[in-house]
């Protein structure tokens, strides 16, 4: 179950950031379903515009919630220092 959440989580914010590489940090359980953590290379869009030859990535850090049937069902971008928890309590 955790693997196919993390291949969810994957191929949606792949899809959703134009992400070159996810990597799933952290999968939890929680009630309805999963919360994921994961981080995102990213490529700096401001350096592409100045030159589109700079290959210059991120890393973005993104809390992902997949609901029971394994649909994504809401998905924040955070500062990699804040706490899952702490998000999970003023809501997603």
């Amino acid at each position: 179950m955790i693997a196919k959440v993390r291949n969810k989580v994957k191929i949606f914010l792949k899809e959703t950031t134009d992400a070159s590489e996810v990597r799933v940090v952290r999968v939890d359980k929680i009630e309805g379903g999963w919360i994921a953590e994961a981080e995102v290379a990213a490529k700096n869009q401001f350096l592409a515009s100045i030159k589109p030859e700079y290959r210059i990535f991120e890393k973005e850090h993104y809390v992902v919630k997949v609901g029971d049937d394994y649909e994504v069902t809401s998905y924040r971008r955070v500062n990699a220092y804040e706490d899952v928890e702490e998000i999970l309590s003023y809501g997603l």
